[in-house]
């Protein structure tokens, strides 16, 4: 009997041009790249660009600026933020959005919803299923108006990962009745993120604790769209990165972003012993993304927060 072979790793860095990239960022990017170079995977670059209003030209660059400067490569996608801009922006593939947005409403999961942020903030649980849209039923195409994904209470919903022990989320909780379709018009990231992976066949995706809901959120959607393929995807939720002072590390803090640090002598060398440190790899003599390769182990990653300090500058 022939034997299967195993399926090709297939993933992407997902970063978004709305802030200067921080150490968390980074260490992400690391985990990424290692994970797919050491399997002999496909690494793709996508940038989610869809947030106009937080979206400034000098982030976009600083993502080209920063893979560069820790000697990462990937297999596709843009070579810099001129060609992102013509040919990669995600406003180029608005159309697929809608189109998997219409099918999300022939299921019926869908409503229309005009609170504002405020109001839905007086309400006890600042839910949406609280209110009376739920069952209103509004029509989806009014100007101002939300579209919301339904999620029954009591909806949780579980998926293996590769670096925590298997996850549960209650996203009718955490989660609930999450935007698809923003007041604008616009699709919401975690429609355009599905639909993004789905187009882009990834199989493997790496991304922070902090976004445990939005793989929920995706993976609800995957359900009601029968998009068996991301259901089978796997998944690895990394350690977020820490502010000295224990808040998480935030794209509002530009000062503790790599470009800042940059600017005040940090070094390839040094920015490289400043992740293994975080890690507890300070020992193995990681001073560059060949290093780091040849160190990792996916089951090595530690499962709580990491913190940082000011990161060395020396050569």
């Amino acid at each position: 009997m022939q034997q299967t072979q195993p399926q090709k790793i297939r993933t992407r860095l997902a970063p978004t041009p709305s802030g200067y990239l921080h150490l968390g960022n980074a260490l992400s990017f690391a985990i990424t790249w290692a994970l797919a170079r050491q399997q002999g995977g496909e690494l793709i670059l996508r940038i989610d660009d869809l947030d106009n209003a937080r979206f400034r030209p000098e982030y976009l660059q600083d993502i080209f600026d920063l893979l560069h400067f820790m000697g990462l490569d990937y297999d596709e996608g843009p070579a810099d933020a001129e060609d992102f801009l013509k040919h990669y922006s995600q406003h180029l593939r608005l159309p697929q959005y809608h189109r998997m947005l219409q099918r999300l409403v022939e299921t019926g999961a869908v409503y229309a919803c005009p609170c504002s942020r405020k109001q839905l903030a007086s309400l006890a649980t600042g839910a949406c299923a609280l209110h009376t849209c739920r069952v209103e039923r509004q029509p989806l195409h009014l100007p101002g108006i939300a579209w919301r994904a339904h999620v029954p209470e009591g909806t949780v919903i579980t998926f293996a990962d590769r670096l925590l022990p298997i996850s549960a989320v209650d996203l009718a909780r955490e989660m609930p009745d999450f935007v698809v379709r923003r007041k604008e018009g616009i699709p919401a990231y975690q429609i355009a993120s599905l639909a993004d992976d789905l187009q882009m066949k990834v199989n493997t995706i790496v991304r922070g604790e902090d976004l445990l809901a939005s793989t929920a959120a995706q993976l609800f959607l995957a359900r009601q769209l029968n998009e068996t393929a991301f259901l089978d995807t796997a998944f690895v939720h990394h350690p977020l990165v820490m502010e000295p002072q224990g808040g998480k590390l935030s794209k509002s803090h530009n000062d503790l972003s790599v470009s800042e640090m940059r600017k005040n002598g940090l070094t390839p060398k040094a920015f490289w012993q400043t992740l293994a440190a975080m890690l507890g790899w300070q020992d193995k003599g990681i001073m560059g993304a060949k290093d780091f390769l040849q160190r990792f182990r996916l089951e090595d990653l530690p499962q709580h927060s990491l913190h940082t300090k000011a990161a060395a500058t020396g050569k």
